[in-house]
């Protein structure tokens, strides 16, 4: 009743054009800062595009999830399975798990920003900063997020345009060295598919399951969010594509932040040089709708828990989160090394897949049952 109570009174709502927005950034956001698919070596691209696939088919589990829980949320789809009581603590896990997410991305933005234009800056005050305009976005709703990706969205067409042009001009791009296709065979595209990529970045997806009420119109949810991950999936495999045919797969595979090497061999005439920016501006959009979306997600469950406004939590959860980003690792070695070894098995796989498919099973056999009953009495 008091989720009922929440959504009824909410007042943002996205269109169908500006959900496609926020998951395509949301899905190439951190994917594009370091890369995706190393296992696969040269059929990277095509390990990618598969993984897309299997995004298209865990978004059709989340949304009859939505349809079996009156298309409310993840949260409202637990309370009606397994109580208020039991789906709290899951909906606390949920919370934890997307701030812990937002950290690592945020983490990633970081090292990249250290790496490529302040080198001499510290980390946390990058790190504070960010989260502090997070925080201002977060508090004037999803809507306003929405609306300001309509506006960035021709600079980032015209600069990843760019990106590739330029790359042509000056001779980086050789297409030989994504060749031979498929000399290892299938193994090593298996590999990187499971766990890596279909979990990152095409099992963040979950955290839209939490955020569904913000869409009002729900006819054409399932195809909206399909051609969305398609389409980042066809753009993180094309620049899978260039990053190898510049760099190769020895040094694509070493390198910390893959499209950025890359960019930084143009050089045209001696002039053109130095682009670092046009990539992270790409990345800059594309990080901060991640740690927003994933941020507003945690901050729905806190409103579930507590039955408080989301917005009463937005101030101790920027303070989390800064502390978070820094504990989270020593280093970024160790920070890539959690991500690789630790997170997608025991804590993406469980939180992305298990839970959501018991809810859809669990969902779909209540309904089954109520109906059964129905008839018979």
């Amino acid at each position: 009743m008091k989720l009922e109570k929440m959504k009824a009174s909410q007042s943002e709502y996205i269109s169908y054009t500006q959900l496609f927005l926020l998951i395509f950034f949301f899905e190439i956001g951190s994917a594009v800062v370091v890369g995706v698919g190393n296992e696969a070596k040269q059929d990277a691209w095509i390990a990618v595009f598969l993984a897309s696939l299997i995004g298209v088919a865990l978004m059709f589990v989340y949304v009859k999830i939505l349809a079996l829980s009156s298309q409310s949320c993840l949260y409202s789809g637990l309370s009606s399975l397994l109580g208020s009581k039991i789906s709290k603590c899951i909906t606390f896990l949920y919370v934890v798990y997307f701030i812990y997410i937002a950290a690592r991305v945020l983490r990633d933005f970081i090292e990249l920003v250290n790496t490529a234009i302040y080198p001499q800056t510290s980390g946390e005050i990058i790190g504070i900063l960010f989260i502090l305009t997070v925080m201002y976005y977060l508090y004037h709703g999803l809507e306003v997020s929405a609306r300001s990706l309509i506006v960035f969205m021709p600079y980032i067409v015209t600069f990843l345009f760019l990106i590739v042009l330029f790359l042509w001009m000056n001779g980086s791009i050789d297409i030989n060295k994504i060749r031979p296709i498929l000399a290892d065979g299938s193994q090593p595209i298996v590999t990187a598919i499971y766990p890596e990529l279909m979990t990152f970045p095409f099992g963040e997806t979950v955290a839209f399951l939490c955020l569904s009420t913000y869409v009002q119109q729900k006819e054409q949810l399932f195809k909206i969010c399909a051609a969305s991950i398609i389409v980042s999936g066809m753009v993180l495999s094309f620049f899978t594509i260039i990053k190898l045919a510049v760099l190769g797969v020895d040094r694509s595979s070493i390198a910390s932040f893959p499209l950025l090497s890359a960019v930084r061999s143009i050089s045209i005439a001696n002039f053109l040089e130095r682009l670092d920016a046009l990539v992270v501006f790409v990345i800059l959009v594309g990080i901060f709708i991640k740690v927003l979306i994933f941020a507003l997600a945690a901050l729905k469950g806190m409103e579930v828990i507590s039955s408080i406004p989301y917005r009463f939590f937005i101030l101790p959860f920027g303070g989390i989160l800064s502390v978070l980003i820094i504990i989270i690792a020593d280093n970024y070695a160790e920070h890539i090394q959690e991500g690789l070894q630790f997170v997608p098995y025991y804590i993406h796989l469980p939180l992305q897949y298990g839970i959501p498919i018991f809810l859809w099973i669990g969902l779909w056999a209540k309904q089954k049952l109520g109906g059964k009953r129905s008839e018979a009495g």
